[in-house]
């Protein structure tokens, strides 16, 4: 995501009429950071504001299967799981200085993360992913 003031220009078809998207022209306006809001300038000095839910919402709606199952985000629960044995040694019931083993499988912590469809794709693609 975008951190800084960026004015994109939107190229016409045409070639008559190009207008630019903006996003965080206004610092110290927490409304406008983020790219929480998107201010389109036209030619002729109009402009319009859209908040970015709304043009995800288009670019969903207007897009491909293939298009919109890159848009939707997943999240992805990872589990760990350690093995180990523990041997115990018995000082009373059992002989005298008999071991007992038995096996533990403990569940570690589990952690998400949020991942797109088509990121996790690239990372699989170039054998980045975590184990």
């Amino acid at each position: 995501m975008l951190k800084t003031h960026e004015k994109i220009r939107v190229p016409d078809i045409n070639k008559e009429k190009d207008f630019f998207a903006e996003v965080n022209w206004a610092p110290k306006d927490k409304r406008t950071n983020e790219c929480k809001v998107i201010r389109f300038s036209f030619p002729n000095g109009d402009s319009a504001l859209v908040l970015r839910e709304h043009l995800n919402a288009i670019l969903f709606a207007i897009g491909k299967e293939e298009d919109q199952r890159k848009l939707i985000p997943q999240t992805i629960n990872r589990s760990r799981h350690y093995e180990t044995v523990v041997g115990v040694v018995a000082t009373k019931n059992i002989q005298k200085g008999e071991q007992i083993n038995f096996p533990i499988k403990l569940t570690l912590p589990t952690f998400s993360e949020e991942i797109i469809a088509e990121a996790q794709r690239d990372v699989i693609n170039r054998g980045l992913t975590r184990r």
